[in-house]
């Protein structure tokens, strides 16, 4: 087992960096005698780019509460939910998501990439179908979420195949692996770690998102509406964001060993998967979420007719503040 680097934080460096934060975001409103308002809440659901929030949490760099209050949902669906209802301020979400809450009237803004896939996510056929067109009259086992639905979308533009040339069987993420063996399905959209270990069963890879560049994102998107309150707040917690981005670079093993156990996975298999996200950093994510044409509103316009066509969204997507870049740290 790896050993514990020496720079990893203690109990007393990690208090100490909480009270060092909660002291400089709450200092304006104690100074002014005024009551410090509710705490940013921000969800999160079980996925291998989320886990640096996490991981960020544990060494001391976000802000804790009365600030901050980071909380893991069990499913996207659930974090979706939250902040349709006003239970969450922003959440952990595919950027295609973020595009459907928009088109649905909820104002949301995307302060930050958390990933980009480049073959964390693929197309799987069971042994003995070979190539994209053999999805023809085929049950295809897919997430009930708008990026497996994507996905799914440029597997058949590909092929040439529509919709209906498929059946597709809705399967939340947990069930995958049993449809699989259980040949309820015969090609599925999935992720790692359960695509790693299907693959190692002889499925073959009919596409990955190295193939599809640029199209399959998770986010931090915030209400609009909480941004003028709790600013501060989230500039904060983006720098600690990324301060963990720089401890997992510099301890791989570490921070894996550390995020491994809510994912219930082996350090050695999330670092597996790890290995097919590119997670940008402070200067990349100021290339994404530039402040005039950013790369992340190019992104959303070309993505925007293939959701159309898939039948995620109902028009064109709106680019008015879809980002800002304003809430990372300048250096």
């Amino acid at each position: 087992m790896p050993r514990i680097p020496h720079n990893a934080p203690g109990p007393v460096t990690v208090l100490r960096r909480r009270c060092v934060l909660l002291l400089g975001v709450l200092g304006p409103w104690l100074s002014g005698g005024c009551s410090p308002p509710a705490p940013l809440r921000l969800v999160g659901h079980p996925w291998p780019g989320h886990e640096l929030f996490f991981l960020a949490q544990q060494l001391g760099y976000l802000p804790a509460l009365p600030l901050l209050q980071l909380q893991e949902t069990t499913t996207l669906q659930e974090s979706v939910q939250r902040l349709r209802e006003s239970r969450a301020d922003g959440a952990l979400l595919p950027l295609s998501e973020v595009l459907q809450l928009r088109d649905e009237g909820l104002n949301l803004q995307v302060v930050l990439v958390l990933d980009v896939s480049r073959g964390a996510d693929m197309l799987l056929l069971q042994p003995g179908l070979r190539g994209l067109t053999a999805l023809r009259g085929q049950r295809v086992g897919v997430d009930p979420n708008s990026q497996s639905t994507l996905m799914l979308q440029l597997a058949l533009e590909q092929a040439g195949l529509k919709a209906d040339d498929v059946q597709v069987e809705r399967l939340p993420y947990a069930q995958h692996e049993r449809a699989w063996e259980r040949h309820d399905i015969q090609a599925l959209v999935t992720h790692e770690p359960v695509a790693g270990r299907l693959l190692a069963r002889g499925a073959h890879p009919a596409l990955n998102t190295r193939q599809l560049p640029d199209t399959l994102f998770h986010v931090l998107a915030v209400r609009s509406d909480a941004l003028p309150v709790h600013g501060d707040t989230l500039r904060a917690a983006l720098a600690g964001y990324l301060q963990a981005l720089d401890y997992q670079r510099r301890n791989p093993w570490d921070a894996a060993y550390r995020m491994a156990p809510r994912l219930q996975l082996s350090a050695e298999a999330l670092l597996e998967a790890l290995r097919g996200l590119e997670q940008p950093d402070r200067l990349g994510n100021r290339r994404y979420l530039a402040n005039t044409d950013s790369t992340l509103e190019r992104i959303a316009l070309q993505l925007s007719p293939l959701m159309q066509r898939a039948g995620l969204l109902r028009q064109p997507v709106s680019l008015l503040d879809l980002d800002s870049g304003d809430y990372l740290p300048r250096s």
